[in-house]
């Protein structure tokens, strides 16, 4: 004889309450996730900023460019820290905002609202990453440190390339 295992229980519908206080949570973490991102977007901005100033200074001081750009590569460098740190607190709030995106789905049939879903499925990205913690959340998070690899590998070829210019 085999015992059957216990049947799932099943999702208990919420009171309208309850209701109402997860749609509120939903769109505040929403909120807070593209304020995020805001700040995010002002950080990459200040940092390509910062490497336009190293620039700039290397056409003023021309027979140091090269070390000027040398040293510039510390600017894209703590850009890309303040923002993987961000980017890091950011990735705090996904999790729940799957996981109330699957109560309004299993509980209720709900397919909306599903915007975290739905960009996970777009971008072929898991709720659940591979690999937790701040290394991988921010520092090594592909949205974050392409852009200032890409102004560090400039900076460099401009500082190899410098002496040749302006001799």
């Amino acid at each position: 004889m085999s015992n059957p295992s216990p049947p799932k229980p099943q999702p208990q519908p919420l009171s309208d309450f309850e209701l109402d206080l997860l749609k509120q949570e939903y769109f505040f973490l929403q909120n807070t996730i593209e304020d995020y991102n805001k700040q995010i977007w002002v950080i990459k901005a200040l940092g390509i900023t910062g490497t336009g100033g190293v620039l700039a200074l290397m056409l003023q001081q021309k027979p140091n460019a090269s070390a000027i750009a040398i040293i510039g590569c510390a600017i894209p460098l703590f850009f890309w820290i303040l923002e993987s740190q961000w980017k890091h607190f950011q990735r705090g709030f996904y999790p729940r905002v799957a996981e109330i995106e699957l109560i309004l789905k299993n509980t209720y049939g709900f397919n909306s609202p599903g915007i975290y879903t739905s960009w996970s499925h777009s971008l072929k990205r898991s709720p659940q990453p591979k690999r937790k913690g701040y290394l991988w959340d921010g520092l090594l998070n592909s949205t974050v440190y392409v852009s200032y690899v890409l102004e560090i590998v400039f900076l460099l070829i401009i500082a190899a390339i410098a002496p040749m210019i302006w001799k």
